[in-house]
């Protein structure tokens, strides 16, 4: 079973990328998912930072490369 903050990272990293969210999982990284490059990561940097309300810093930007730290993100800001 999955967190809440994990079904929202994957729900944030599929409208970024156009992936369909049933495709992806909790374990994927940007090296499993064939539409995660460097450019939807910046685009998700971006996307966060809006939901979020906040400018990520560069060490918390470049460490969101698993679904896990993109749920654990979430669960820490939106806590």
């Amino acid at each position: 079973m999955t967190s809440n903050y994990t079904e929202k990272a994957i729900s944030h990293l599929a409208s970024v990328t156009g992936c369909d969210p049933s495709d992806l999982s909790p374990e994927d990284t940007i090296e499993t998912v064939d539409k995660w490059d460097s450019l939807n990561h910046m685009r998700l940097v971006l996307h966060l930072e809006e939901i979020l309300g906040k400018q990520l810093e560069t060490e918390e930007a470049m460490s969101l490369f698993t679904v896990q730290a993109i749920s654990e993100l979430l669960a820490r800001e939106q806590a």
